[in-house]
């Protein structure tokens, strides 16, 4: 059985990191390739609801994403992770972790996400019901070498999702003419 590839989409809340995931998602089911989106919030209202957002609740919810899916690409699936994973080193936990990882920079301005919103979180966070957003009021690590590394206030997701595609061609993950089929 092949190794599947974990595809980690990182960034700070609203920067497009669950458009993209789910796009590159669309992509490889096109493909024919089994493909699971493992999104953060998901994972975490469905598994974890009682974890916060603390540093020690952030952890381990990126230490529960890194390790689940390690098993689903050790089974094979290509796996799509959309979580802010604020800290370089629990990124760094599931590079190790992972075989075959591509850390994707989604990066957008905290004025660019706030405007979007689409859960409602910054409007939160102006009303003082919220304080723990990172890249706001906790810190956000952006990685320094990350495999791909998009900038959603002036790319379509389509363009960004594309940059994803090219990348696992060029590493070897996909082969040549599958951006293309996917498009």
């Amino acid at each position: 059985m092949e190794q599947g590839i974990v595809v980690w989409f990182t960034g700070i809340p609203a920067s497009g990191k669950s458009s993209i995931a789910t796009d590159v998602q669309r992509r490889l089911e096109a493909m024919g390739l089994p493909v699971e989106n493992l999104d953060a919030d998901e994972v975490r209202a469905n598994l974890s609801p009682n974890l916060g957002y603390t540093e020690e609740a952030r952890n381990e919810n990126t230490k529960r994403l890194a390790w689940f899916a390690s098993k689903l690409s050790g089974y094979g699936a290509h796996v799509m992770i959309a979580a802010v994973a604020p800290m370089a080193r629990y990124r760094d936990r599931a590079r190790e972790w992972c075989e075959n990882f591509v850390e994707v920079y989604v990066e957008t301005p905290l004025e660019v996400c706030q405007q979007r919103d689409p859960k409602g979180l910054y409007a939160r966070a102006a009303r003082g019901e919220v304080n723990d957003i990172a890249g706001m009021h906790q810190p956000y690590e952006a990685p320094a070498t990350p495999e791909v590394h998009v900038q959603t206030a002036d790319r379509s997701i389509e363009e960004c999702t594309g940059a994803v595609m090219a990348k696992l061609v060029e590493m070897g993950y996909l082969p040549a003419a599958a951006q293309e089929a996917a498009e």
